[in-house]
């Protein structure tokens, strides 16, 4: 069995106190875990499904940009690709970007892979204190294309939802049977809703993490090392992912489903 050489404590620890943003992406570029400081940032600028952005491809956020854009981000994709192919070892660059808040914020990006097989990157954001002049936007591109929620989404998540919890067991059976096909209706809603935003919606973060190495490819064997997990965990959350997607009792391949999904929110 290959050795991922990452300690899980050592790694933790410094992955979730870091001040800075910090992603860890696997050789295709997917997002696979990211750490609290980058999942409160997409909170407050409205990315409320998947904050975590697991499943999100690094690289694909390059492709939605402005020709200006693209030509300030080129440098930084080039930078990220060529980690990702073994081409360097290491990539710094400083850029800057502009906050509504506090004007133009300065950053040191530094892209690594780690060391071992299967080959992971390491990406981290840290903000400087003083002004840079080199920009680019992608991130804040990505900030504005994430719609607020809408009003019906508001409505299902905090008022009826709360509500039909509220007056469990308070209703004679001829209603409570009314309240719970409601509540089933309404999650099957909500669940239909939120991957239209985003395919691992609805999953925790260790089910969306195996998810996406399964989509792409990566073995069982393979998924325990990169995850730090037992073969028996893996095998459980494959199980429970493929409840959530309503593929209990088929034979349909969780990998083929999970790209066919992938390729439905690209398309």
């Amino acid at each position: 069995m290959r050795k991922f050489v990452l300690k899980p404590k050592v790694y933790l620890e410094f992955f979730d106190h870091f001040p800075g943003y910090i992603a860890l992406l696997d050789e295709r570029g997917n997002i696979l875990a990211t750490n609290k400081t980058w999942q409160e940032s997409a909170l407050k600028r409205g990315l409320l499904v998947r904050p975590d952005c697991i499943g999100t491809n690094y690289l694909k956020l390059f492709d939605n940009l402005s020709e200006e854009e693209k030509v300030e981000s080129l440098e930084i994709k080039e930078g990220l690709e060529s980690v990702l192919a073994g081409k360097k070892s290491l990539y710094k660059k400083i850029y800057s970007l502009i906050d509504p808040e506090r004007g133009r914020v300065s950053y040191l990006l530094t892209i690594f892979a780690l060391k071992g097989r299967p080959k992971m990157v390491i990406l981290i954001h840290e903000e400087l204190p003083q002004e840079q002049i080199s920009i680019s936007s992608f991130e804040r591109k990505e900030s504005e294309e994430r719609a607020p929620s809408s009003e019906w989404d508001l409505l299902v998540n905090h008022v009826l939802f709360p509500f039909l919890e509220l007056i469990k067991g308070k209703l004679p059976p001829e209603l409570e049977t009314l309240r719970t096909d409601t509540l089933k209706a309404l999650q099957e809603f909500r669940e239909r809703r939120l991957r239209s935003l985003h395919p691992l919606a609805g999953l925790s973060t260790k089910e969306a993490q195996v998810a996406l190495l399964v989509k792409e490819g990566y073995s069982s064997e393979e998924i325990c090392q990169i995850l730090n997990l037992s073969k028996d965990a893996v095998d459980f959350y494959r199980k429970r992912i493929r409840e959530k997607f309503g593929l209990k009792g088929q034979s349909l391949s969780l990998k083929a489903y999970l790209r066919n999904l992938f390729s439905r929110e690209s398309s």
